[in-house]
């Protein structure tokens, strides 16, 4: 058909209108908060490290292996309202300052969408026996994911970090 004007691929196109619908179909996710451990960071850093320790933190977390000094490679079984799904992750360490500071980069895909972008942490020792973690992330959010209400996604990924540094600081205990 001639002058057909539909896009070929990378977008969505709506019946109704000759409108590229981009926008709803990707979100910025951006996330900031702490966590205070009860242990001293020298017990925090070396087990954030670990893929054995790591796989048993990610809620959902099937497989997690170290690929090369710097980077790893999961899958994660997420059975959460509207994001149920297989997830395979990737993540690379693109920077390190043992045992304070460190930036990651990173992407989680499967069918229900996908999330690509970079987090940092910061490990302070509050006292002896006290450490505070200060994290920021953010991340482009695509696919049906990235349609769903920003503050619900937020909530989940905050919710997973959570329950994954918790479970942290009670390994750390041990």
């Amino acid at each position: 058909m001639t002058g057909d004007r539909r896009p070929k691929t990378g977008a969505f196109y709506c019946s109704q209108s000759p409108v590229l619908r981009l926008r709803s179909m990707v979100y910025l996710m951006k996330i900031a908060n702490h966590y205070t451990f009860t242990v001293p960071r020298e017990r925090i850093w070396p087990l954030i490290y670990d893929p054995a320790a790591l796989a048993g933190l990610i809620p959902g977390c099937e497989k997690l292996e170290q690929v090369s000094p710097d980077e790893y490679r999961g899958q994660i079984q997420l059975r959460l309202p509207a994001v149920v799904g297989t997830y395979q992750t990737y993540v690379k360490l693109v920077e390190r300052e043992e045992p304070n500071y460190c930036l990651f980069e990173g992407e989680v895909s499967g069918a229900p969408g996908s999330v690509k972008g970079t987090a940092s942490f910061k490990l302070e020792s509050i006292s002896e026996a006290e450490t505070l973690m200060t994290y920021e992330g953010q991340g482009v959010i695509s696919g049906p994911l990235g349609q769903l209400n920003s503050r619900f996604i937020e909530g989940i990924a905050n919710t997973l970090i959570k329950q994954g540094l918790h479970k942290l600081n009670q390994q750390a205990q041990e």
